[in-house]
């Protein structure tokens, strides 16, 4: 990973120079051969800017070759789930020493966060007014690049036709219990706005946070986690985002074989969840690396790069790209004021546990 030492740099070329101009033991008068090396190793020197991203590793492979194609290698990405990229990027922030160039991933409330701490970089794109009108948030201090809906999905082998939820309200019924998992929302960031829309649906009250625990729902670490136990038996059904569930449907589908499962999109709503992008601030940040910054964020939104996020299941930005196959055209959503959910982010978090790990 690059490391952003560049007083430790500069001293090294100043000593460089130094011992240059002491062995050859001529005035620079900028011919020698040592200022012509130093020339033609910035010419060809590339720029490289480092990325922590969350999402599907497969689909971040895609989107890099296609953006490096022309450009060359320029993207050093480092891959990891939503939560622990937003615990890596706080704590790198708490210390003063921000690796990142660019973090794609979780939810708006961490990059909220990180805007008033002044952390981003304001970075309107020209594509940003291809973007859907509900989705032209963030000032340019991040750009919504795509999607994702909090829904229901079963295992259609242990869950009857009567069974069926319709509802988040049907999985706190007593027939459900000790047969639901869902990301902690202690350590996942999108589990974490997946428990604020709960709460929107539920006015605001805890109750039903509440009796997901009596109703003894197990916790994962990550949202792929409750998924996969879902498609292997081990629960019968999960609160988690539409995506991964039907990439593990289609994983399925191209094995050759039927999926054991569903997604059930709740009639109350499905909680929406955008993915912003954004730029750190650096002011140490090369011309090229800041032009490789910016060129990533409009590639993003690009119709090319939304059409390649909507094979993986992402619901696209723009309006001239489809929707992924599984999703309903006409789904009922329920949208979340993130300016208040990041307000009370660690209070969500904080009661989220309590209620949870309470014996």
């Amino acid at each position: 990973m690059r490391i952003k030492r560049k007083g430790i740099v500069c001293s090294m070329i100043l000593i460089l120079v130094l011992l240059v101009g002491g062995c050859g033991g001529q005035p620079d008068n900028g011919s020698s051969p040592g200022n012509e090396a130093e020339k033609q190793a910035g010419s060809t020197e590339k720029a490289q800017i480092t990325m922590y991203i969350s999402g599907p590793e497969q689909m971040i492979a895609d989107l890099e070759k296609a953006f490096e194609k022309e450009r060359g290698d320029v993207l050093n990405i480092l891959t990891m789930g939503c939560g622990p990229l937003a615990q890596k990027i706080n704590t790198e922030a708490e210390a003063g020493n921000v690796q990142a160039d660019i973090i794609w991933g979780a939810e708006p409330i961490l990059y909220i966060q990180l805007q008033q701490k002044g952390l981003l970089e304001q970075y309107k794109s020209a594509e940003a007014a291809n973007l859907k009108s509900e989705l032209q948030m963030g000032d340019g201090y991040y750009t919504i690049c795509n999607s994702r809906f909090g829904v229901i999905a079963y295992n259609k082998e242990k869950v009857s036709k009567e069974e069926i939820p319709s509802s988040w309200h049907d999985l706190i019924k007593e027939n459900w219990k000790n047969r639901l998992a869902m990301a902690d929302a202690g350590q996942s960031a999108t589990a974490l706005a997946i428990t604020a829309g709960l709460l929107e649906v539920n006015g605001d009250s805890w109750s039903y946070i509440e009796d997901l625990k009596k109703n003894g729902v197990l916790l994962t670490k990550q949202n792929n986690e409750a998924i996969e136990r879902v498609s292997t038996g081990e629960v019968d059904a999960t609160i988690a985002p539409h995506d991964g569930i039907l990439r593990e449907i289609k994983k399925s589908k191209k094995s050759g074989v039927e999926s054991k499962m569903a997604l059930v999109w709740p009639k109350e709503g499905s909680l929406s969840i955008q993915r912003p992008i954004a730029i750190m601030a650096d002011a140490g940040r090369s011309e090229a690396e800041q032009s490789v910054c910016q060129e990533f964020i409009d590639y993003v939104i690009s119709s090319e790069a939304q059409t390649i996020m909507a094979k993986y299941g992402f619901i696209p930005v723009r309006a001239d790209v489809a929707i992924p196959e599984g999703v309903p055209s006409n789904v009922k959503s329920i949208n979340l004021d993130w300016q208040q959910v990041a307000s009370q982010g660690k209070e969500i978090r904080s009661n989220f546990e309590k209620i949870m790990l309470a014996q």
